[in-house]
């Protein structure tokens, strides 16, 4: 599901407010920016640490496959988006 974002590992940005992608050959890339006025600044830095282990968190789902809601789970991330 995020290979074709960015391999793992992805980390959070300075700020706390940016998740970024493994760095590569052209440079390191963005994965999205949870900057938002309406938001506590806690809340940003919490999502993007969550967004951060994306990835892993799609393997762990995927090793449990005696779980049903797992597999539901991921079912659901692979499906592509129109």
């Amino acid at each position: 599901m995020f290979k074709h974002i960015s391999p793992a590992p992805w980390m959070s940005g300075g700020s706390g407010l940016t998740v970024w992608g493994y760095q590569q050959k052209y440079g390191q890339p963005l994965i999205c920016n949870c900057e938002n006025r309406d938001i506590p600044t806690a809340t940003k830095r919490a999502n993007a640490r969550l967004i951060s282990i994306a990835p892993q968190m799609f393997e762990v789902l995927m090793t449990l496959t005696d779980n049903p809601e797992a597999m539901e789970l991921v079912r659901f991330m692979n499906k592509e988006k129109l």
